[in-house]
């Protein structure tokens, strides 16, 4: 008999109990001290703290427990805003029998997802690898090692209960089995995928290997978008059946297929998709915004959550669709949503907010379901107030394009604000910290958090034109690269911290997940940072992570979308636009505005210190660091930007 099967008598969830046991108080002093959450600052943490299980947090204390005592640790998953989190909570988390179980046997630890986001990657591929699927709240055992060796998502009080008590009983009467399970999993995670084009990191030139990519990249692009016609809902929009997630970045890449090939059937799957969200339940028509997923395949009946990410990912690609088709609607949408954030989502100071709940055990939604008048009167669903360093990126780099499309002042500002509050709290001797919440700064930053805050700098640099945003930008990839670059191996970034122990496995993430991916991000960052500074060495570890991530993306392109908008930016004729002349300038500014109110998405512009021809504002339009002969003749410009390498679908 497997190891699964000892632990676990029945893998299908239980019947859903008729009502709530009510002996949620029952617990002594005693006990109820020993729960740690308390002196957390995590919402979701927090929610827990008053559970009779006595709670650890990720740390030390945590792992030494479970040494000294020889025990399992039991490790749960979730955020604060996930509704079947708070249902576990009730079902077992809040009550003495569960409870009496996890303290007896097991080291129970509490995580908050959006503080460690490399620690639930990690055991959710675990977890994954396991049942086959994943989700939160998330549930692992894991040796005192910190090895997982079974897992799943939420589970039912009586299965749970069972579930505790087998894995118990084979770590008494036959802990090699477990040990043998766990050492299995951890080879599996460890073992890297293997690349389609293996290389070195370092290298002084990596032409001949970028010039076999090169030769590839619209044949990526080409099977992308295959994969894409035969998942794509043409009665409702989306990709694939319920539940159905917004594709933002899937969009976004598109509307590039579209742009250099002009298939119509590219924009159609866009438009389809675009229309049905925002008429649909998803959206939040009263308040503005996206819910996280629609549970149906008409986009009608969402899971009511609002994430940050969501909603900065689909502002982009609302605003890009209307520089393509110059519809009211996605323009209409993009100015709601950026609106819900200011109104809701946005710290006195700055920040941005994580996310807003679905709404209270067994009432989801309801909040969601009153009218506008009812909207005012009544308590708004909890909000998850942390500020996190990359998904407040991604929102600075949503503000600032939507001030790019739209011309609202306010945006640019919410920008700026936001940058300067994550400048002020969240970068500490020269390294970017990952959570913020009630004046406390914790936990060094991913990945994520540096490529994602880049990537917001950049676009807010090419709204506001100040240098201090590339400034910054620059040091923060000088960092990134110093602690995540893998220069022993193939190349590409860590997610992680390689040096952290307490992370069995150093993982480097190439495709896209509910956000993109910080290796896809990081390879636009520098592309950009190249073409406005002209360093190599921003061009040689962009040739070589363009190189990695085709290898990957070969497999399975359409899920590396986020890094084939970066692959199609590098094999188009992209743009770094030098204007030299004051912005305040009427010529000046009607080059600006064309670069932003057209759909040219491969592009950087700034305002340059290039010599003016007759006193005029002259454009110098550059391609691959070789600039055409400068013009003060603004519909020549125009003709120059726009111009674009074409290829073919077939």
């Amino acid at each position: 008999m497997s190891l699964l099967l000892w632990i676990v008598v029945s893998d299908q969830p239980g019947p859903r109990p008729t009502e709530w046991t009510k002996d949620y108080g029952l617990r002594t002093m005693d006990q109820k001290k020993y729960n740690r959450l308390g002196k957390e600052k995590s919402p979701y943490l927090l929610q827990h703290k008053d559970n009779p299980v006595n709670w650890f947090a990720w740390g030390d204390e945590a792992f030494q427990a479970a040494k000294k005592g020889n025990k399992i640790i039991f490790l749960s998953i979730g955020y604060s805003t996930c509704y079947w989190c708070h249902m576990m909570e009730k079902d077992s988390f809040e009550l003495q029998e569960v409870a009496d179980v996890l303290n007896k046997d097991f080291i129970s630890i509490k995580v908050d997802r959006e503080e460690h986001p490399d620690v639930d990657q990690i055991y959710m591929d675990a977890v994954v690898a396991m049942t086959g699927q994943g989700g939160w709240p998330m549930s692992v055992f894991l040796t005192p090692d910190l090895k997982p060796f079974y897992g799943g998502t939420f589970f039912w009080r009586a299965q749970f209960l069972q579930l505790l008590s087998n894995t118990q009983s084979v770590w008494q009467k036959e802990p090699e089995k477990i040990l043998e399970s766990a050492n299995k999993i951890t080879e599996q995670l460890q073992s890297p995928p293997s690349s389609v084009l293996p290389h070195k990191g370092g290298g002084d030139s990596l032409s001949p290997l970028w010039e076999r990519v090169g030769e590839r990249g619209n044949e990526l692009l080409q099977k992308a978008f295959k994969q894409f016609q035969q998942s794509f809902d043409h009665a409702y929009g989306g990709f694939g059946g319920a539940p159905k997630f917004p594709p933002s970045k899937a969009l976004s890449l598109l509307l590039r297929i579209n742009r250099r090939t002009g298939n119509e059937e590219a924009l159609n799957m866009v438009t389809k998709t675009l229309d049905a969200m925002a008429q649909g339940g998803i959206y939040d028509h009263i308040g503005g915004g996206f819910h996280r997923y629609s549970t149906d395949e008409r986009w009608e009946v969402p899971h009511f959550e609002k994430m940050l990410y969501d909603n900065a990912l689909l502002v982009w690609t609302y605003l890009e669709a209307y520089q393509v088709t110059k519809k009211e609607l996605y323009k209409n949408v993009a100015e709601e949503t950026l609106d819900y954030v200011l109104r809701e989502m946005t710290h006195p100071e700055g920040g941005f907010y994580s996310a807003q709940d679905a709404g209270e055990v067994d009432k989801e939604g309801e909040y969601y379901a009153l009218s506008a008048e009812e909207r005012h009167q009544a308590t708004p669903p909890h909000k998850d107030d942390k500020v996190l360093t990359s998904w407040n990126g991604l929102m600075i780099a949503a503000f600032a394009k939507g001030y790019q499309v739209l011309g609202n002042e306010s945006y640019l500002k919410a920008a700026q604000k936001s940058a300067a509050f994550i400048k002020q709290n969240l970068f500490k001797d020269g390294k970017l910290l990952r959570r913020y919440r009630e004046g406390d700064s914790k936990f060094l930053g991913t990945l994520d958090d540096y490529a994602f805050l880049i990537y917001g700098l950049l676009t807010l640099y090419e709204s506001d034109f100040d240098g201090k945003w590339i400034e910054w930008a620059k040091t923060l990839q000088q960092t990134q690269d110093k602690h995540f670059w893998d220069s022993e191996k193939e190349g590409g970034y860590f997610s992680g911290d390689p040096n952290d122990k307490t992370l069995f496995i150093h993982k480097k993430e190439f495709h896209d997940g509910a956000i993109p991916s910080g290796n896809a991000i990081s390879a636009l960052n520098l592309l950009k940072l190249y073409a406005l500074t002209f360093e190599e060495e921003y061009r040689k570890k962009m040739e070589t992570l363009l190189a990695t991530m085709a290898g990957e993306a070969n497999r399975y392109p359409s899920g590396f979308a986020q890094g084939l908008i970066a692959i199609d930016y590098y094999l188009d004729s992209s743009k770094e636009i030098v204007i030299a002349g004051p912005l305040q300038d009427k010529a000046a500014k009607e080059i600006v505005d064309f670069a932003y109110k057209q759909f040219l998405p491969n592009k950087v512009v700034t305002i340059g210190n290039k010599p003016l021809i007759d006193d005029k504002t002259t454009v110098y339009v550059c391609e691959n660091n070789v600039c055409k002969k400068p013009t003060t003749d603004l519909e020549e410009a125009k003709k120059l930007i726009q111009d674009f390498k074409k290829y073919d679908l077939n």
